[in-house]
């Protein structure tokens, strides 16, 4: 039996996931998002359904951080719970039929300060496969059963290469591990870093300077949940990262373990330097 937030995350999910799953979707540019990210109609729908359903689902007041609308309250009352939402990462993706995007939802006891490692509900659905990855009651979901986590993890590492300086670390790490993994940009962090958690991949990177708290909170949520450990560049951990308040996260690794997470952290201090 899942807790109420929980719950109203997964409807509210599943509500935003039917729409983008219609023949009724916008995909026009309506302008841009709070991060200064051109905005088209499927994300600020999306989202505006994941905040207006939560809300309604609890039945009180939360306050929302989201990617197109920035940071409000929604409901009425003061509100019990920060919900931080990535309405559909990996956007360019979905508008082009790619499928590897996804709803990515996180919830905690609201609080002024509070952060990533204090969310206790998060959901990461994929769009295009009827695929849903749940933290609740410090237990991770796939579909309602628990994961088997890949043990030792598949030699693949992912992350954001759109430019060729994101791949400097790459080299740095194969030689770390002492031999090459597998490399792969597929384009939305939130699945990522769940694969990572899962074992299906032993690291995620990015070091563009362009992820959020809303696009990494769910996923590393989750991953952290199944012994993944996330780190920013600088070394300190995500878990720290403040959720109440629209904030970027200007380098990111996510290793399967301490061990990969601190191999990934050299690499991108090393290649920062060459």
């Amino acid at each position: 039996m899942v807790t109420k937030v929980t719950e109203a995350l997964m409807k509210a999910v599943d509500e935003a996931l039917n729409y983008l799953r219609s023949g009724s979707v916008n995909k026009e540019v309506v302008g841009r998002g709070a991060f200064g990210d051109v905005s088209k109609g499927f994300d600020v729908e999306s989202e505006q359904i994941i905040a207006e359903g939560v809300a309604r689902h609890l039945g009180r007041a939360v306050l929302f951080v989201g990617e197109e609308l920035g940071v409000r309250v929604v409901g009425e009352g003061e509100p019990e719970w920060v919900v931080i939402a990535d309405p559909v990462d990996g956007s360019t993706n979905y508008d082009v039929g790619i499928p590897w995007a996804s709803v990515a939802v996180a919830a905690a006891p609201y609080r002024e300060g509070v952060t990533v490692g204090e969310v206790s509900s998060a959901v990461v659905a994929e769009v295009f496969r009827d695929v849903r990855y749940v933290l609740d009651s410090g237990a991770v979901t796939v579909n309602g059963s628990p994961p088997r986590r890949r043990s030792p993890p598949k030699a693949m590492l992912l992350g954001y290469f759109e430019v060729p300086e994101a791949y400097k670390p790459v080299p740095a790490y194969w030689k770390i591990r002492g031999k090459r993994a597998a490399l792969r940009s597929l384009g939305s962090a939130a699945l990522d870093i769940v694969y990572v958690g899962l074992g299906r991949a032993e690291g995620f990177i990015d070091a563009r300077a362009k992820l959020r708290n809303v696009d990494i909170a769910a996923s590393v949520a989750i991953a952290s949940t199944l012994g993944s450990v996330a780190l920013a560049c600088d070394g300190s951990p995500v878990s720290g990262v403040r959720i109440d308040t629209l904030v970027r996260v200007p380098c990111i690794v996510v290793g399967y373990d301490g061990e990969r997470a601190e191999a990934l952290l050299r690499a991108v201090h090393e290649s920062l330097h060459n």
